[in-house]
């Protein structure tokens, strides 16, 4: 039971007389009765999850003496489903392709040695470009009227020429 108390406040007065029945506790927690509850709810878990087991397994033997197992000759094989399939692997097979492709992006091959179009490494291909440019052939497009071409103008609706570069 809590006692009561009436201390003196720092300035020497007592409590308010209407407060005179307010107090805290007194006595601790009980840890013993704290830990023995924890232990008993631990050791309550492990045996109802142990009995489930024992459940379960009790269960499953007699449903496997209900229905006995299927003659070999009646066990479906597992098939392939058709095509497209899902990838078994897809990080090994994307690894695979990378280094497949970084592997012909990066040597030197022929490509079909009777035309003799044959393959450098990339690095080496976009140096070539850059120093060299792209092969262009000329164009059509104004061989007519000396390399120009007719375009409208929106002003007045009439033509003009354009000089198209070669």
């Amino acid at each position: 039971m809590a006692e009561i108390t009436n201390p003196k406040h720092d300035h020497g007065h007592e409590h308010d007389p209407h407060h005179a029945a307010v107090s805290h506790e007194r006595r601790d927690v009980n840890v013993f009765q704290i830990t023995a509850f924890g232990i008993g709810l631990l050791i309550g878990c492990i045996v109802v999850v142990f009995a489930m087991w024992a459940m379960f397994d009790f269960l499953a033997h007699r449903e496997d003496k209900k229905n006995p197992a299927l003659p070999p000759t009646m066990v479906r094989t597992q098939q392939q489903p058709p095509e497209p399939r899902l990838e078994v692997a897809p990080k090994i097979e994307l690894k695979n392709l990378v280094e497949s492709e970084e592997l012909i992006l990066g040597s030197y091959g022929l490509i079909d040695p009777a035309k003799g179009i044959a393959r450098i490494p990339i690095d080496q291909a976009i140096d070539i470009v850059a120093a060299k440019g792209l092969p262009s052939r000329p164009s059509q497009a104004g061989a007519e009227n000396q390399g120009f071409r007719m375009i409208p103008l929106d002003s007045n609706g009439g033509r003009t020429f354009e000089k198209i570069s070669q």
